[in-house]
């Protein structure tokens, strides 16, 4: 994957900063069938009202009292969300309701993948999620991705969603113009992923750039 080209345009990005609107009427008014969930909704929205952004959800998670189940929830909110180049994902509230239906197992899923991270294992943490409902590769990626920044891996996780993938195969195509007749997913492999992750991280220390500022380039829509 040769990033070169768009050098500076990936070395002035911020990600941080990157910041997601969300519906929230759609997310108070839902009925998540639990109450916790209700309550830790109401707060994030207390907290933040109707925008969100990367570096709130690491600033939160960075924090000593946070709770991986309040990180999740932000994580997914931002994931539905609109950026500036997309459509919020109405189906938002009611994904998350389907996490949280066995509720006690939802909450084992971030402690194992919070333990898998904390001992630098992204395919373990990857792994952890393969019985949560509603949660693909697509989504649960940005909770690794947020938990891992507060951590302070020095290779983290990173986003891989459809927008991602699409970009990584015209990168790499002789055609390019051809993808856009194909509806390109990410695998949902957790060797694959761990592939991904490690191919960024690697580019990002040959030519000096922040690996999260190429999964955001690529993330943008190249």
């Amino acid at each position: 994957m040769n990033v070169q080209p768009f050098f500076n345009e990936i070395q002035n990005l911020d990600p941080l900063n990157q910041e997601i609107s969300f519906n929230r009427n759609l997310w108070e008014n839902n009925d998540f069938f639990n109450d916790q969930l209700k309550s830790d909704v109401a707060w994030i929205i207390e907290n933040y009202e109707d925008r969100i952004s990367r570096g709130d959800i690491i600033k939160y998670l960075s924090t000593e009292n946070a709770d991986l189940r309040v990180g999740f929830l932000m994580s997914m909110i931002w994931g539905h969300g609109a950026g500036e180049n997309g459509r919020p994902d109405n189906r938002g509230p009611w994904k998350v309701s389907k996490m949280f239906e066995d509720f006690a197992g939802a909450e084992r899923i971030l402690k194992n993948a919070d333990a898998a991270l904390e001992n630098n294992d992204i395919l373990d943490a990857h792994l952890s999620f393969k019985n949560m409902p509603r949660c693909r590769v697509n989504f649960f990626s940005k909770f690794l991705y947020f938990l891992g920044k507060s951590k302070g891996m020095e290779n983290y996780p990173l986003i891989f969603d459809a927008r991602v993938a699409g970009s990584l195969a015209r990168l790499n195509s002789i055609e390019p113009d051809a993808n856009s007749i194909l509806k390109i997913k990410p695998s949902q492999d957790a060797e694959f992923y761990l592939k991904y992750v490690n191919l960024v991280h690697q580019i990002s220390g040959d030519r000096n750039l922040d690996a999260d500022k190429i999964e955001l380039f690529l993330f943008n829509g190249w």
